[in-house]
């Protein structure tokens, strides 16, 4: 993450007068361009706040999830409107997948298990340890 100073600097934004704070309300949704620099703030409530991740991609790139299982296609360059496979999307456990490939001991169906887990994990230097990056192989 930048920090505000070099948010400026870097990108050439004023903070005072480009910044936007967006509160989204319960079941809304905000939509932007992966380019927007962008942050959430604080969650100061006692509730969770959760949030989905979705992308829209060429399929001429690499596309999936990291060799596990194919992503879900809605449209392609000879039909608009595919409908989508969640059967077969579903049919893969993508975190068991995973932590099978990457984890130093797989606990088998633990559906409580909150250790963090993705490729993500892998991609830059760790430099705290806890249960989460201890976990991986």
């Amino acid at each position: 993450m930048l920090e505000e100073d070099e948010m400026e600097k870097s990108l050439d934004v004023d903070l005072q007068e480009d910044l936007i704070q967006c509160d989204v309300p319960y079941g809304g949704f905000l939509l932007f361009h992966n380019l927007t620099p962008h942050r959430s703030l604080p969650n100061l409530s006692n509730d969770v706040r959760w949030s989905i991740d979705l992308r829209w991609q060429s399929p001429h790139e690499p596309w999936g999830f990291y060799d596990i299982q194919d992503g879900v296609p809605f449209r392609s360059s000879t039909d608009a409107n595919i409908p989508p496979d969640w059967k077969r999307f579903l049919s893969v456990n993508r975190k068991e997948e995973w932590q099978k490939r990457h984890y130093k001991k797989v606990q088998e169906n633990d559906e409580f298990d909150l250790t963090i887990t993705g490729p993500w994990l892998g991609k830059w230097e760790i430099v705290n340890h806890n249960k989460h990056t201890d976990a991986f192989k």
